[in-house]
């Protein structure tokens, strides 16, 4: 039999040479509480994509406009460099004298959606000298 002294002794050996535990791993829970989190959130919309050739919807009304001012222009302008153009003073009494300020304001939108062009620092005196040329760029059809 083993004496007393000898089973204190492996006691001792065995606690002394013990195989280290293995560290809990936390990285399964951390895992967990992210996959809960990704669940939890929604994702993001998706980024609109713009084409340069996109242009912005135009109201229905304002589009018919800006097709009778081309018009008008076609028919009573002439042929200049590499468009037709229409002397401002002239496209007055034929759109109406009573309408400057509507005109205005399509010439002002066909030129921001590229349809005609005319100088612009020129059109915003407050004179509104009749001498500016407005030419067409492209047809609103």
């Amino acid at each position: 039999m083993a004496s007393p002294s000898k089973d204190k002794s492996m006691e001792y050996d065995r606690q002394m040479y013990k195989k280290p535990e293995k560290p809990k791993n936390h990285l399964a829970g951390r895992v967990n509480k992210f996959q809960e989190k990704v669940n939890q959130t929604q994702a993001p919309p998706p980024p609109e994509i713009t084409s340069i050739h996109h242009q912005p919807d135009m109201d229905y009304n304002i589009l018919n406009e800006i097709k009778h001012v081309h018009q008008l222009i076609k028919d009573n302008g002439q042929q200049g460099d590499y468009a037709i153009q229409i002397k401002f003073g002239e496209l007055i009494p034929i759109y109406g004298s009573a309408q400057i300020d509507k005109l205005t304001e399509v010439l002002a939108i066909a030129r921001k959606n590229g349809y005609i062009n005319y100088n612009l620092n020129d059109f915003l005196r407050q004179d509104r000298d009749e001498d500016i040329y407005v030419k067409l760029i492209k047809t609103p059809y």
